[in-house]
């Protein structure tokens, strides 16, 4: 069976609900379909999560999708194309806002959850230049700017200093390398000592838990955040309710 053009209707709402269940069990049962579905709800979602940098891409995206629909059915030996660009240019054509509506009803999985609610923390936190910069502004500059070796470097310096300060960015460092495990790790130890940044923690964990697919503490974290009445509070309803824990 070609599983791709399944994805690709169930993505596109051409499937009936029978259908859509059989899939679904398919997806419990072979490892191989149930890669090739997250694939593309990741790719899909990071793609309908980037700013107007990425308005550039997305017309080509929508260039090649006219060509796919086009095409799709006439099997024409010269028309080669990626599958899964060509189905993600499909979604892009279709509309972004409705393929959002449809994964929300479909799997959505941790890798959409972390894609939609992650971002770096401290953006907006003033950091002071110039030669007479603080240890932590300097660590901080250095994480904003996306030098995160230097920020690690810095931070771990800042450790003596101020423990939890230290292991929280340490942690948001490794978050940003795309080393979630290393950073459950130091968000964890971290935990124990907090005391100012006890939620933002929380929060951070939570969701390498979720990217990590650790379903249970997630929804632990989750679950203190929503009754904390905290700036965290609506997020975490809102994931509690997304996924299925």
């Amino acid at each position: 069976m070609d599983y791709n053009k399944k994805i690709l209707q169930f993505f596109t709402n051409e499937l009936s609900s029978e259908q859509r269940e059989d899939l679904k069990l398919e997806m419990a049962s072979d490892s191989g379909v149930n890669e090739d579905m997250k694939l593309q709800q990741e790719v899909l979602f990071s793609i309908a999560n980037q700013g107007d940098g990425f308005d550039d891409f997305k017309k080509q995206l929508n260039e090649i999708g006219q060509e796919f629909l086009e095409e799709q059915d006439e099997k024409r030996n010269s028309f080669k194309i990626n599958y899964w660009l060509a189905a993600a240019s499909v979604i892009v054509v279709i509309g972004l806002g409705s393929y959002l509506g449809l994964l929300r009803d479909a799997s959505y999985t941790g890798g959409q959850a972390f894609v939609e609610y992650y971002s770096p923390y401290g953006t907006d936190m003033t950091v002071r230049g110039g030669e007479e910069s603080s240890l932590f502004n300097r660590a901080l500059e250095s994480y904003q700017s996306g030098d995160i070796d230097a920020a690690i470097v810095s931070f771990k310096e800042l450790s003596h200093e101020n423990e939890e300060l230290a292991g929280f960015f340490t942690g948001l460092c490794y978050m940003e390398m795309g080393n979630l495990e290393l950073a459950k790790s130091q968000l964890q130890s971290t935990q124990e000592i907090a005391i100012f940044y006890e939620e933002q923690i929380k929060w951070y964990l939570s969701l390498c838990h979720i990217k990590l697919e650790e379903y249970e503490p997630a929804e632990l974290l989750l679950t203190q955040l929503q009754t904390s009445g905290n700036s965290y509070s609506t997020k975490a309803k809102e994931l509690l309710d997304k996924i299925d824990f």
